[in-house]
């Protein structure tokens, strides 16, 4: 499910935004953007996370404003850089023919990459703070996810009914098909004993062995109890995406089975509808943690 989640905190040494986006996905994926000085925080950050958080692509943004007049800094200068820069400047003059004679320093200071700027230490009370913004974010996240996830419990819930409806008439129709199935082998027996002689226990045999293979009883049993464990996740809450990712592979073999086995043009109009609505369960579901 889909979330937003920021906060802010506001000192007098520096400016801290964070932001906490989620979408659908299979399994946990997450990214994370903040500074480089923040990276030994980033094994507790995931923790916080993955505690309430089990699937979904998750960003994390982490921006830090400091106010320079308040923190201590460290200006560190690149010699490498500046000498491969310089050495790069003179070659590049002689293979176009220029005279270049050494550039000035403040012709080098308009590189900001010579520079590195780095507050002396990650202070005790700065983690605090980010920590803080980083629950209070995470927590308006998953406010939102809740509110996502109540509005689709209901969507599933209308759905199974539409589905346990189909399944109801099924059920209803099983008994007139396997009537009108016995109906049609006795007429043509009937036309096969005027013409031949058959064995009748062998005819009533193969009688049976047909109205067997036509039975859907087992299919529908199966598939109202996918619907009733569908359903019993759906109240109990929880993580439980896979585990209904599972039931709807499950409905869909059923269904097959179901439309298979059956050639009653009514019972097929229903097993049709029935994995269309099931189709439309997969769907949601993929919104499901």
């Amino acid at each position: 499910m889909t979330g937003f989640g920021s906060a802010k905190v506001l000192t007098d040494k520096l400016t801290l935004n964070v932001q906490v986006k989620s979408v659908n996905g299979r399994f946990l994926e997450t990214r994370f953007r903040m500074p480089r000085e923040y990276a030994a925080l980033e094994t507790e950050l995931r923790k916080l996370l993955s505690k309430l958080i089990q699937r979904g692509n998750v960003d994390i943004s982490i921006h830090k404003t400091t106010h320079s007049e308040s923190v201590p800094l460290k200006i560190t200068p690149n010699i490498a850089l500046a000498f491969s820069w310089l050495k790069a400047y003179k070659t590049l003059g002689e293979k176009l023919g220029i005279d270049a004679e050494n550039p000035s320093l403040e012709t080098l200071m308009r590189f900001p990459e010579l520079l590195q700027i780095d507050p002396l230490e990650v202070f005790e009370d700065e983690q605090k703070n980010l920590m803080s913004a980083f629950v209070q974010a995470l927590d308006e996240c998953m406010n939102e996810k809740v509110r996502e996830g109540q509005a689709l419990n209901l969507v599933l819930s209308s759905l199974l009914s539409d589905l346990e409806k189909q399944i109801k008439e099924i059920e209803q129709k099983k008994s007139q098909i396997h009537s009108q199935l016995q109906t049609r082998l006795e007429e043509r027996l009937k036309t096969l004993n005027a013409q031949i002689t058959l064995d009748p226990s062998r005819l009533a045999q193969e009688a049976l062995l047909l109205l067997e293979k036509s039975d859907i009883t087992e299919e529908i049993d199966r598939a109202k109890a996918h619907v009733q464990a569908f359903r019993e996740s759906l109240k109990v809450g929880g993580v439980h995406g896979k585990k209904l990712e599972f039931y709807t592979q499950e409905l869909h073999r059923e269904l097959n089975t179901m439309g298979a086995k059956t050639q009653n043009l009514s019972v097929t109009a229903n097993v049709m509808d029935s994995k269309a609505i099931t189709e439309r369960l997969r769907e949601q579901v993929q919104n499901v943690e």
